[in-house]
């Protein structure tokens, strides 16, 4: 059931984020954002509201699932493209490190609340389970009234009158995409890369049936992959930039998959964590470079309809890769599992190493072609 929760991640993400990318395009990000964060608050105040009521059934976490994916479908590419705009291009790979150092600081205390409150009986009357929902609620707030004092992001792009004219736009950042090898590829190996080793759906079953975690255990074991990520993150908002991201994309892709192996072999809570902070600090250094090569190649006018083709890839390869992954599990096994899914994304990354288009790119190379 939790590999299906993947696949009702995906299925609104397809049908609806090219569509959003037009919207990100052709309105002003800024209020789109506000409205898809205001539908995620909602999102979790149900979420609240059903598990506070001892509401066990998986059918409307399915729906409330579902419906919070219909707005990442359009807040991503809005949030994504907004970012761009709000620093100087040659600064741009610097402020996505401390962007990412920001996301990944909530990967390492999130998981860690989570984990505490969960194992909590709870407090006026509430479950600790209720009680994260109902926090995850509050924080929304926060991120509204942030987004509230950004400047108007007026429209980059001509808005289309008709649906004949969406399609259209659809169409043309479907055409920049495939026209732009280095773009191209920075997506595929994302894709399949997460396919094979994300092993986030299997953490639960790997942490409670193979290693023996209760649910501290577990919470410190999935932040596990935030605090190597943090100092990744870190470590690249210092640094310059590489001249060819490219190729730390493909290297970070087969650290990736070493550590994943580790981690299908690891003993213990300690070897398991270390194994998950090497993924997260090789994902995030790929994840910056990645954003880097896409954000950078692509006009303004674009950027909004890049980054949802994107994000159909960024999103749903974790999202397949955790049916994927529990489908092999449920025959092999967990630690079979994650084994085959770190050998497999080394295998992606030997394949990426002979594009010359994403290995060779240099940054400032903008136009169609890499």
């Amino acid at each position: 059931m939790v590999g299906l929760l993947g696949v009702v991640r995906v299925v609104p993400l397809l049908l609806l984020s090219l569509f959003g990318g037009v919207v990100a395009d052709q309105a002003d990000r800024r209020k789109v954002m506000l409205a898809t964060q205001a539908g995620m608050a909602v999102v979790s105040l149900a979420l609240f509201f059903f598990s506070s009521r001892g509401m066990a059934s998986v059918a409307p976490l399915f729906v409330l699932v579902a419906l919070n994916t219909v707005a990442r479908a359009f807040d991503g590419p809005a949030r994504q493209a907004l970012q761009v705009g709000l620093v100087p291009l040659e600064d741009y790979p610097n402020a996505a490190s401390l962007n990412g150092v920001v996301w990944r600081m909530s990967d390492v205390l999130g998981p860690v609340v989570a984990g505490v409150m969960i194992a909590w009986t709870g407090a006026f009357g509430l479950s600790g389970l209720s009680l994260c929902y109902f926090l995850n609620f509050l924080t929304f707030f926060a991120l509204l009234a942030v987004v509230w004092r950004l400047p108007p992001r007026p429209a980059a792009g001509k808005q289309a009158g008709s649906f004949r004219e969406v399609v259209g736009s659809i169409r043309e950042g479907l055409r920049f995409v495939r026209k732009t090898p280095v773009v191209r590829h920075a997506m595929w190996i994302d894709f399949w890369a997460t396919f094979f080793a994300g092993a986030d759906a299997l953490l639960p079953a790997f942490a409670g049936t193979v290693l023996g975690l209760d649910a501290r255990g577990y919470g410190i074991l999935a932040a596990s992959s935030g605090a190597g990520a943090l100092v990744a993150a870190l470590a690249m908002s210092l640094i310059p930039t590489a001249a060819k991201p490219g190729r730390w994309v493909v290297g970070m892709i087969a650290v990736f998959g070493v550590f994943t192996v580790g981690l299908g072999f690891a003993p213990n809570l300690w070897t398991a964590c270390l194994c998950l902070a090497g993924v997260g600090a090789a994902d995030m250094v790929s994840t910056v470079f990645r954003q880097t090569i896409r954000q950078l190649a692509t006009p303004d006018e674009l950027r909004g309809r890049m980054t949802a083709t994107s994000s159909l890839f960024h999103i749903s390869g974790p999202q397949l890769g955790d049916f994927e992954a529990g489908a092999v599990a449920s025959v092999a096994g967990e630690r079979a599992s994650i084994v085959f899914g770190g050998f497999m994304c080394l295998v992606v990354a030997g394949w990426w190493s002979r594009a010359r288009a994403l290995t060779d790119h240099r940054i400032g190379d903008v136009k169609a072609g890499g």
